[in-house]
């Protein structure tokens, strides 16, 4: 099934891994991510295997020596967590070739990332938008739960503009306490709307990952002679000398790439930068802990 909406080669390998969110959080039962609501009694409250990022000092050394084997001592609750993933569905995101289209690349990324999220015992939402409007999966736990998400994944039309801030506004509707928000896009857009949106989210206590998908052709310009360009969105056309323009196109991208990071740094994101010609495993696995 990997070359299908769900790439379950890459999470069969990344099944060992989980995904945690960075900051605590509030949830209804035991789970793996950190809680704010720490327990009163000054004993641990159980053992669970260690996992690479673990306190050392909470290593239980006599169990140890008795099984061989890594565990530490749980003296906090662990809670579990709601996931909504945004999926830019805007016909930018419609650029590419078989095997390297942007929205077909972050269809699978999403499923293959909503899956390895239920299985861990996460609850997990899809909102997939333009400026046309939003189509909301409300968050659910349970691995049947994957079977929605893959039909409206596999569904899904590329249609409008690129827009996030009132898709952003229908999705905290939805998710209005802890969870973390996932947005996968090419993010062609004014980065003042991104940093707006971004501080929303922040101050809406969330945390935040961004996969920035860009297709070959977007990072490398590898285009010669006299071109004609189609915006997707707007069906402007316009004809480029592209020996002329690559240095200029090649300069900008990297700015708006920057700057795209250092807004991540500022509002404590998690960027990760993906071309829509590789495995999704590559993105997945700079998120993921052992």
């Amino acid at each position: 099934m990997s070359n299908g909406i769900l790439d379950i080669d890459t999470a069969s390998r990344l099944k060992r891994f989980y995904f945690r969110t960075r900051s605590s959080v509030r949830g209804q039962k035991s789970g793996i991510h950190k809680s704010l609501y720490r327990g009163i009694s000054p004993d641990f409250m159980e053992y669970k295997e260690y996992n690479r990022g673990d306190e050392l000092k909470q290593v239980d050394w006599r169990l140890y020596g008795r099984h061989d084997r890594l565990y530490v001592k749980k003296y906090e609750d662990e809670v579990n967590l709601s996931w909504c993933i945004l999926l830019d569905k805007s016909t930018s995101m419609d650029y590419g070739d078989e095997g390297s289209n942007k929205l077909a690349f972050s269809k699978k990324l999403s499923a293959t990332l909503a899956y390895l999220l239920l299985k861990q015992g996460d609850s997990v939402g899809l909102s997939c938008y333009s400026e046309l409007g939003t189509e909301i999966i409300p968050p659910r736990s349970g691995n049947p739960c994957i079977i929605p998400i893959l039909e409206k994944l596999e569904n899904l039309v590329p249609e409008g503009k690129t827009a996030l801030s009132k898709p952003l506004l229908d999705a905290l509707e939805v998710y209005k306490s802890s969870a973390t928000f996932v947005l996968v896009s090419d993010f062609l857009m004014e980065l003042r709307e991104i940093r707006e949106s971004l501080q929303l989210l922040r101050a809406s206590k969330k945390d935040i990952t961004l996969f920035h998908v860009l297709h070959p052709d977007e990072t490398d310009f590898g285009f010669e002679g006299s071109v004609e360009f189609l915006d997707m969105e707007s069906d402007a056309k316009v004809i480029v000398d592209t020996q002329s323009m690559r240095h200029t196109y090649m300069k900008r991208v990297r700015e708006f790439v920057d700057e795209l990071k250092g807004m991540c740094h500022e509002f404590e994101c998690r960027y990760v930068f993906s071309r829509s010609d590789v495995s999704v495993e590559e993105p997945l696995i700079e998120i993921a802990d052992k």
